[in-house]
C-alpha cells in the first residue's frame, strides 16, 4: 500500500541522502540511504509558497491565494500532502499549519516586517526527536537547508528537534508542546537515561536563569513553580549580581550538561563558546585571570569545567563594575 501512498510522489533531488517511507508510529519519515557524516548538509529547500503573516492570523483564503499562484505541477505537489500521512487535509489551513516553518526575516527588511512563514514539502516529512541527529538552523533567508548534527548511518531515520528551547524542558513539558507522544531516548519512561535526562534539562534551565535573570518566555519566575528555590539566589541572580566565578561555571557546566545529553551541536558550540570565551576575559583579579585563561585551553568541555571550579566562590575586582554594566543594559536601577 505504501507503493501507492501520495508522497512517493513528492519530488526528492536525485542526489538527496535520503529517501521518503514509512515511519513505525510516526506516518512517513525521512531516512538516510547512505552514511551522513557530522557537519554535510542534508537538503536545501525552497518553500513551495510563502505567506507574511503571524501563524495564528493565516486564514483559508490566503492558503487558497498562495495556491492559486502555483504552477500546475507545484499544485500537484501540493496535494500530495497528508494529514498524518493518511487522509487528505479537510482545510487548508491545517495543511499550512503541519507543513511550513517560520523564517527569520531579521537580516533584512523592516523591524516591523510580518513574520514569515513557508510551505516545504520535504523538510516537513521530518520527524522530531529531542535528542535529533539533524538541525536546520535560522538563515534569515526563505530557503531552508538541515545538517546533521552527528554521523548518520544508511538507513537510519532523519530527524530534528521541532522547538528551540526543548533542551531547557522536562519530558512532561515537551510533551505538552508537541501534543503527541515522542519515543526518543530522552522521553522512554522507566529508564534511566530518561530520568537523568529530565534532571539535566531542568538543571540547564536553572543554568540559564541563574545567568540571565529571566526564564524561558523572558520573564522573571513565579511562586507557583519555582526554578531556583533559593530566595537569595533566586535575587541575585534577577538583580544581576551573580560573580563572575559562578557565572563562568554556570556557562560551562550547561554546556557540559548539553553535552552529556547528545544535544551539543557545532551550531550550539559556536553560538555559546564566544561568550563564554567573554566572561573568562572580564576577569581582573590577577590569579582569577590565569585560572580563567587555562580554562579557556583545556581541550574538552569536562576539563573546561574541572578547571573553572578552582574559581568557585572567588570574587574579583570586577564584579561590581560587571553587575553595574548587566543591570544597565537590561534597564535596571543600578542600586539593587
Amino acid at each position: 500500500m505504501s507503493q501507492n501512498h501520495p508522497y512517493r510522489g513528492l519530488q526528492v533531488p536525485s542526489d538527496a541522502p535520503f529517501e521518503l517511507k514509512p515511519s513505525p508510529g510516526k506516518g512517513w519519515g525521512a531516512f538516510a540511504t547512505r552514511r551522513i557524516g557530522k557537519g554535510a548538509m542534508i537538503l536545501k529547500e525552497k518553500p513551495l509558497f510563502i505567506i507574511r503573516k503571524p501563524h495564528e492570523e493565516i486564514m483559508e483564503e490566503d492558503v487558497w491565494i498562495a495556491i492559486q499562484q502555483l504552477a500546475p505541477s507545484e499544485k500537484e505537489q501540493f496535494l500530495c500532502l497528508r494529514d498524518n500521512a493518511s487522509k487528505p487535509f479537510i482545510q487548508m489551513t491545517e495543511a499550512c499549519a503541519e507543513n511550513s516553518f517560520a523564517i527569520s526575516n531579521s537580516t533584512r527588511g523592516q523591524v516591523n516586517d510580518p513574520p514569515i512563514h513557508g510551505l516545504f514539502l520535504l523538510h516537513s516529512r521530518f520527524n522530531h526527536s529531542c535528542i535529533p541527529n539533524s538541525k536546520i538552523p535560522t538563515s534569515g533567508e526563505e530557503i531552508i537547508t538541515s545538517f546533521a548534527t552527528r554521523d548518520i548511518v544508511a538507513g537510519e531515520e532523519i530527524t530534528f528537534c521541532y522547538n528551540t528551547d526543548f533542551e531547557c524542558r522536562t519530558r512532561h513539558d515537551r510533551h505538552q508542546a508537541l501534543r503527541f507522544v515522542c519515543d526518543c531516548k530522552a522521553c522512554l519512561t522507566g529508564t534511566l537515561f530518561q530520568q537523568l535526562s529530565d534532571m539535566r534539562r531542568r538543571l540547564i534551565r536553572g543554568l540559564q536563569y541563574l545567568t540571565l535573570g529571566v526564564d524561558l518566555n523572558g520573564q522573571r519566575q513565579g511562586s507557583a513553580s519555582p526554578i531556583i528555590v533559593d530566595s537569595q539566589l533566586k535575587k541575585a541572580a534577577e538583580d544581576f549580581s551573580i560573580p563572575l566565578s559562578a557565572r563562568l561555571i554556570y556557562n560551562i557546566l550547561a554546556v557540559y550538561l548539553l553535552e552529556e545529553e547528545g544535544l551539543l551541536d557545532d551550531f550550539m558550540i559556536e553560538r555559546l563558546n564566544p561568550g563564554i570565551l567573554q566572561i573568562a576575559a572580564l576577569f581582573e583579579t590577577e590569579s582569577n585571570t590565569r585560572i580563567a585563561r587555562l580554562v579557556t585551553v583545556q581541550k574538552t568541555w569536562l576539563d573546561k569545567l574541572n578547571m573553572a571550579f578552582r574559581l568557585y566562590r572567588r570574587a574579583d575586582v570586577a564584579d561590581h563594575a560587571i553587575t553595574l554594566r548587566l543591570r544597565m543594559l537590561r534597564g535596571l536601577s543600578v542600586t539593587p
